[in-house]
């Protein structure tokens, strides 16, 4: 097996579970996993603001969790098979 079909394969799997390609460079492939929040926090937020603040925490608290609390992995195309099956991913 070739190390740049064992690349595209997992760089496919990734995209295919959920993650999106973020930036895409000559030796490695950055993806990134974004989310709005948990649905019963919204809940919980629209209970006890939507009457005075219409809405706005709730909109802060998807944008929050947005662009803060994201998950990263990088994919590099040279390395070695054994690394194939390590995780990187990181929370930001």
């Amino acid at each position: 097996m070739d190390r740049s079909d064992s690349y595209r394969r997992e760089v496919t799997a990734k995209v295919e579970s959920g993650w999106q390609i973020e930036e895409d460079t000559r030796d490695r492939v950055t993806l990134v996993r974004r989310d709005f929040g948990n649905p019963g926090v919204h809940l919980v937020i629209a209970i006890f603001t939507i009457w005075w603040a219409m809405g706005v925490p709730n909109l802060l608290y998807a944008a929050y969790r947005y662009f803060t609390r994201s998950q990263r992995t990088i994919v590099w195309k040279n390395r070695a098979e054994a690394d194939v099956d390590e995780q990187s991913t990181t929370a930001e």
